[in-house]
């Protein structure tokens, strides 16, 4: 029966061939009455190829069809051509014939039929139709292979986040070389390609890294850089403001944003640099990275503006460059950065002018006591002051009488005498007059300390005395009766002072005293042993005069 059909075929197509051979002199080899045509069997069906395996026809991906056949007739495959056409959704998608070599009788062939698209593609289903043709007539089967089409998969470069440090904190000051670093992430689910990254800066600026531009061959999609750079302001520099760009582009000069970062002379600067690991991410969420913790970021901004508080703000961390017998442990790590974020926090939220403000890095004792002073005075000028005082440091307790101190940096356990007694401190704030004294401490007068206690090899932990408090006063402290003050690392924060922050963030500064308080106690608390194994119980103390009234107090 085969046979049968395979005969009256081959007569039939000999007859063709002879009526088109007259009138078809393109025809390059001669057919006569005992040509053997090829037959098909198909090895292996179509499939579809693509070279991220996602099974979809990519924007700007290679990709095929394939499908492996055998020529099991009596003659070999001469003349074929590979023939595919694409149906559906083809904006951006191209496909061509393409001309095949011979395939000898009993041999396997494959066969591939490359598919290319471009920028346009778009999303959607494509039919491809496949099949060989032989000149004669003796074509394979046609084939449909349907497959997903996907748009481009734009990427974007942005910069995320940026610190600017300074070898011991302090701050930006002309002759004074400082480290920019810059967070840029692709944030999209695109690969960025041919990507460079440029660092712009005004004349009278030096990067004495050397480095102004780095160049990626390929960034995948979230893939993070920390980009770092070593910066000089020289002498002759006029300005006040520091406008520094990060220029980026990428192949198409279309999917990266630049970013301008203005600086002030004079700025606090951090004492530490961060780096966030380069990622690549295999899966559509892409993490938000930062270098900075996410309560120095979107930091609420208010109009409104109060001429009469005050703040005074001091952070102590770097002990052991004052005092030669400490080491670097025995600082408090964060402390300097606490500062500096509840400083913006003051202006920014809680409406404060900046030349109402004093702000002190790693102070000494006779810094700490001239700026107490000098906020004092001022706040006693005003009928309707408000303070606010905040530290971050060490406190430490008198051993004999256990009274409390603050430590400026170059005060030792065994010269308390040089350091701020907090009942000294407590009176100056109140005799101001003024309406509202509230007192935020971030420190422990155990002995302890975030890392190590400042006499941490005496092991003392002593419960310090309780200051009786007269005026309009409201303090807040970290830690209750002997515990230590802890840090939260992973925020760049004392623990105590990333949940200040966080509940004026999340409230805007809009919470009453009482709901500050009931938030400091949970989530310190809870967040001290799950974190540093540690209890941590803040406390909240006020004079008499407030003790009713506190509670409802707000900013």
């Amino acid at each position: 029966m085969i046979w049968g059909l395979y005969i009256l075929l081959t007569v039939f197509s000999l007859n063709v061939l002879a009526q088109s051979e007259a009138t078809s002199p393109r025809m390059s080899f001669n057919i006569t009455k005992d040509v053997k045509p090829p037959l098909w069997e198909m090895v292996e069906e179509p499939y579809f190829v693509d070279a991220d395996g996602n099974h979809a026809v990519d924007a700007l991906e290679e990709c095929k069809i394939v499908m492996k056949i055998k020529n099991i007739g009596m003659g070999d495959g001469l003349g074929l051509t590979a023939k595919i056409a694409a149906n559906g959704t083809t904006r951006g998608i191209n496909v061509s014939d393409q001309k095949l070599p011979t395939i000898k009788v009993g041999s396997t062939a494959t066969i591939e039929y490359p598919i290319n698209t471009s920028i346009h593609t778009e999303d959607g289903v494509v039919d491809f139709s496949v099949y060989v043709e032989e000149p004669l007539g003796f074509n394979t089967e046609t084939y449909t292979v349907r497959v997903q089409s996907r748009r481009y998969q734009e990427p974007l470069l942005i910069v995320k986040d940026y610190v600017v440090s300074g070898d011991k904190g302090g701050n930006l000051e002309k002759q004074k070389p400082f480290t920019l670093q810059v967070l840029v992430q692709n944030v999209q689910q695109g690969l960025a390609e041919n990507v460079r990254v440029e660092l712009k800066y005004p004349n009278n600026v030096f990067n004495i890294s050397g480095q102004d531009i780095y160049t990626y061959k390929e960034w995948p999609a979230g893939e993070t850089q920390t980009l770092t750079y070593q910066l000089l302001v020289n002498g002759m520099y006029d300005k006040t403001t520091l406008p520094l760009t990060i220029k980026i582009s990428e192949q198409y000069g279309k999917y990266a944003q630049d970013k301008e970062i203005v600086l002030t002379l004079n700025q606090p600067l951090t004492n530490r640099t961060v780096e966030v690991e380069s990622k690549i991410v295999q899966t559509t969420i892409i993490e938000d990275v930062h270098l900075r913790s996410d309560v120095d970021r979107n930091i609420p901004t208010t109009n409104n503006r109060n001429p009469n508080r005050y703040a005074i703000i001091i952070g102590n961390e770097d002990y052991h460059s004052y005092q030669k017998d400490l080491n670097s442990e025995q600082d408090v790590p964060f402390a300097a950065e606490d500062a500096n974020v509840f400083k913006e926090y003051c202006v920014k939220t809680l409406g404060i002018e900046e030349r109402n403000i004093v702000i002190l890095n790693n102070a000494t004792s006779a810094k700490m006591n001239q700026e107490i002073d000098f906020i004092t005075r001022l706040a006693a000028r005003e009928t309707n002051a408000e303070i606010v005082f905040y530290y971050a440091g060490h406190g430490l307790p008198n051993e004999k009488t256990k009274e409390p101190y603050l430590i400026p940096v170059d005060v030792s356990a065994s010269s308390l005498d040089l350091a701020i007694p907090l009942y000294e401190l407590y009176g100056k704030l109140s005799n101001t007059g003024a309406q509202k004294v509230t007192v935020f401490l971030d420190a422990c007068f155990s002995g302890g300390g975030r890392d190590a206690g400042l006499v941490a090899s005496r092991g003392i932990r002593i419960t310090p005395k309780k200051d009786a408090l007269n005026g309009n006063i409201v303090v807040f402290s970290a830690t209750s009766a002997d515990q230590t003050a802890l840090q939260y690392a992973e925020k760049n924060h004392g623990m105590f002072t990333y949940f200040l922050l966080k509940k004026l963030q999340e409230t805007q500064g809009q919470c009453t005293y009482s709901e500050l308080f009931n938030y400091l106690s949970k989530n310190v608390g809870d967040n001290s042993l799950r974190v540093n194994r540690k209890e941590q119980t803040p406390e909240v103390n006020s004079s008499p005069q407030v003790q009713d009234s506190w509670g409802s107090w707000h900013f």
